[in-house]
């Protein structure tokens, strides 16, 4: 492993060393090409928890392509030996199934950028995620496609490409050009799942791992009120009251909060910031849309599933997901209106929305990827279109905001972020449609603040030359 590398890992565990007590466990999780005795990786990670709640998933053949899930043991410096020996040209070990190894480009060195602290995919549901990521040949040395694909097709237990065989080993979407190592680090510190917000009486958790020090974990918490922050503050960890809630070691703090208000509690250890969520007193709403929409939806389930559809689609999953967009929209305090069911109108736009302001966004919906069906230059030509529109009426003041809204992940789409971002148009994964569920957006939303955010995103992605995403 050459300098660079050996310090950009250890660059990552000195950053995460002040909770690295917590990581008891670990997990390699990898599909790879075999050529010998030796596995190629294509796609590999390794987790570093506190505990795992699911069990390692079987060891998976097809072909020359095999995928699996092994348990280190040692902690957080077993892990960075291991790491080091998978970068290394004699790979890393695995009992009875050969040398697992990151080969890399001949006469070049793998390559490895800075830890990424505070990882955009975690950020989504509210979790700090620590990141390396280490890259090696060009994926295209190790498979063909679409030969690979069509081959594990025919497996025994058959997947249906590549990419779905990586999200089931926990790797996410395939990557798209080189071969890849991640070093994934989970929060040590968690709000606990099953805290409520009832009757105006909030009860609170916190989770922390073992070998964790309490005195140096906090619960901070935001108390939001028809909008507004009512209440905000922390309690030391050591303060809290500890006791086992449904098998877990949790910290409570109990509040007295406002009829109908949200919750936001944030998991601290060693002044930083782990983990977030959102809560609020499931019958109870200040936001008169949003309980509009639960007398119609009691349950939530009819949105959500509308929202996030299974995939592949089946029957009129697309007419459902548009339907459910504009009901999102709705009831997040825009005025939509929706054109794209209509045969005669599909073609001027899916949905227009409007804010309290007066500012436009122009939505495609779309169960697959951005580019598909040229769903990004049809939505370019449509913000166009309506700019010009405005203008010619002497509207020009009133802004306008095209958004992509698709069913699937961000890692699925990855490969068009780059295009719409360079298009100025903010791309909505299922990541932020389950975020809206997750984070109270829906009982207090304020649609002018939700559009100057969108914006603000957009802005920031063309400054970085990345995804709107966030």
């Amino acid at each position: 492993m050459n300098q660079h590398v050996q310090k950009m890992v250890g660059d990552f565990f000195a950053a995460i060393s002040p909770w690295s007590s917590a990581y008891t466990s670990a997990r390699l999780t990898f599909i790879a090409v075999r050529r010998g005795t030796f596995l190629d990786i294509l796609a590999a990670r390794v987790f570093v928890a506190s505990v795992f709640r699911e069990p390692p998933k079987s060891w998976f053949q097809a072909g020359d392509l095999e995928a699996g899930q092994v348990e280190l043991s040692g902690g957080v410096v077993a892990v960075a030996q291991a790491i080091e020996q998978i970068a290394s040209p004699d790979g890393f070990e695995i009992a009875e199934r050969g040398q697992l190894l990151l080969r890399s480009e001949d006469n070049q060195n793998i390559s490895v950028g800075p830890p990424d602290l505070i990882h955009a995919e975690g950020i989504s549901q509210g979790n700090r995620l620590a990141v390396l990521t280490m890259s090696g040949i060009r994926r295209q040395m190790l498979v063909q496609q679409p030969q690979t694909d069509w081959m594990l097709k025919a497996a025994v237990h058959p997947f249906d490409s590549l990419s779905e065989l990586s999200i089931e080993y926990g790797l996410g979407a395939a990557a798209n050009t080189s071969t890849t190592l991640e070093v994934v680090a989970n929060a040590a510190a968690e709000v606990f799942a099953l805290s409520t917000v009832k009757d105006g009486k909030a009860d609170l958790g916190l989770w922390l791992a073992k070998n964790l020090d309490k005195s140096k974990a906090r619960l901070g918490y935001r108390v939001i009120d028809k909008g507004v922050v009512v209440n905000r503050g922390s309690v030391e960890g050591d303060k809290l009251d500890w006791g086992d809630r449904s098998g877990d070691i949790v910290g409570q703090l109990l509040l007295e909060v406002p009829l109908g208000a949200v919750v936001q509690c944030i998991a601290s250890y060693a002044g930083h910031a782990h983990h977030l969520r959102w809560f609020a007193d499931p019958k109870t709403y200040q936001n008169a849309r949003a309980a509009v929409l639960s007398s119609v939806d009691q349950t939530g389930k009819l949105l959500r599933g509308y929202l996030l559809p299974e995939l592949p689609p089946k029957g009129k999953a697309a007419d459902d997901f548009e339907s459910a967009v504009a009901w999102m929209l709705w009831a997040l305090g825009f005025a939509p209106v929706s054109f794209g069911m209509n045969a005669k109108t599909r073609d001027a736009f899916d949905i227009l929305a409007v804010s309290p302001r007066g500012d436009f966004v122009v939505v495609e919906c779309t169960l697959g990827l951005l580019r598909a069906e040229s769903k990004l230059s049809k939505l370019s030509a449509r913000e166009a279109s309506l700019r010009k529109m405005l203008a010619t009426s002497g509207l020009q003041h009133l802004r306008v905001l095209p958004v992509i809204v698709t069913a699937m992940t961000k890692d699925e789409v990855k490969a068009d972020l780059n295009a719409a971002a360079e298009t100025g148009i903010l791309v909505l994964t299922r990541e932020d449609l389950e975020a809206i569920f997750d984070s109270g957006r829906l009982r207090f939303a304020n649609a002018d603040h939700l559009f100057e955010e969108a914006l603000q995103r957009i802005a920031d992605a063309k400054v970085a030359g990345d995804s709107p995403l966030r």
